[in-house]
């Protein structure tokens, strides 16, 4: 049996995750002290500028559920299930929605690129390209650059930005810490300048982790967001009302991710203004879903709470006035999708509940 390269990102298909990391982490964490001295640095004499930020946030008009509400969308590369995906999508009457592009699916590009068509068709709306890297992103720049020109240049005409970085703060996802984020980031933008039309979200940091986001925004290296971008799960903490550190309820934590975007000189678009604020995945694991779910079972959900928690979690989104798109990840997953496919395809609570807002 042929081993796949140390660098490449073992996905753990069932719930859509990539592997742990199975070599021991104790080097990679001696390696990175002066990086995790830098972050801590960075949330002790930022913490007074995120402050003036949260008392100066300035909410804006709250948005129209269709105008929020998004969902991935995913391709299983089976064209016969994909057009029922697809056919799904038409059916909740999406506009907004994020397509995965991962790196070390480039030779399927071309399938990729013939569903993200269908999608811009059925949405009529552009999409959210999320590119998602890997080990050899980091430490095969070239190829990361390369990948990245590859995907602004297919997917450019039917994207309205590309989300650059997917949950930098988890090993697992590639990054063993900030130094190897702000790599990939600086080269999105130096790719980017062959691009004039192309949009980045960033920096993608999962669940909510002060220390990392304040250290990704807050800094002098050589980048811009033009969005935003969190991947801003609430799950463990149950409904979203429900608080993290003693204070963080879902309404606090999205005013804090505000505030660091606020105060951050990475973070502002070509005139100026600082750059919105996307959720760009959320969801609840489901209880009774084994092997598909990507978390344990504590914090697993009945389908109908799920349903509620969604309803919950776009109402406070859309009420702080800060927040521009909420992405449910995803469409079609049996551990924590809209519809599961165990077998076939079966509408749960949440597809039902999101179609619902979006219509009105």
């Amino acid at each position: 049996m042929n081993k796949r390269p140390w660098h490449d990102l073992r996905w753990h298909w069932p719930s859509d995750q990539p592997d742990q990391i199975r070599f021991p982490k104790r080097p990679i964490r001696q390696l990175a002290l002066p990086e995790y001295a830098a972050t801590a640095a960075t949330a002790m004499l930022g913490a007074p500028l995120v402050a003036a930020a949260w008392a100066t946030l300035r909410p804006g008009p709250i948005p129209a559920m269709a105008d929020l509400l998004g969902v991935a969308v995913n391709p299983t590369f089976d064209p016969a299930v994909d057009a029922e995906i697809l056919a799904l999508a038409r059916n909740l009457g999406v506009r907004r929605v994020l397509l995965r592009f991962p790196v070390w699916e480039r030779d399927r590009l071309p399938y990729l690129i013939d569903f993200a068509e269908k999608l811009r068709v059925i949405t009529g709306a552009p999409l959210l390209i999320a590119v998602l890297q890997n080990r050899a992103s980091v430490v095969e720049p070239r190829r990361w650059r390369a990948d990245l020109a590859n995907a602004f240049d297919a997917f450019g005409p039917l994207a309205e930005a590309f989300q650059v970085l997917q949950a930098p703060n988890r090993t697992k996802w590639a990054c063993y810490h900030p130094g190897d984020a702000f790599a990939l980031l600086e080269d999105a933008e130096r790719v980017r300048a062959r691009f004039p039309d192309v949009r980045l979200a960033g920096p993608g940091v999962i669940d909510f982790e002060p220390a990392p986001l304040m250290r990704l925004l807050l800094n002098q290296r050589r980048f811009r967001l033009d969005v935003v971008s969190a991947l801003l799960y609430v799950d463990r903490r149950g409904s979203p009302r429900n608080t993290q550190y003693g204070i963080f309820d879902l309404d606090r934590k999205i005013r804090f991710t505000a505030a660091v975007a606020k105060a951050s000189a990475r973070c502002r678009t070509v005139d100026g203004r600082p750059s919105p604020l996307w959720l760009t995945e959320t969801n609840w694991p489901l209880l009774g879903t084994d092997i598909w779910t990507p978390t344990s079972d504590e914090e697993c959900v009945r389908e109908d709470v799920a349903a509620d928690y969604l309803e919950d979690y776009a109402r406070i989104a859309a009420a702080t006035g800060l927040v521009e798109r909420v992405y449910w990840w995803q469409l079609v997953a049996p551990g924590y999708g809209l519809v599961d496919r165990r077998p076939g395809l079966r509408l749960r609570p949440a597809y039902e509940r999101m179609r619902a807002l979006l219509t009105g």
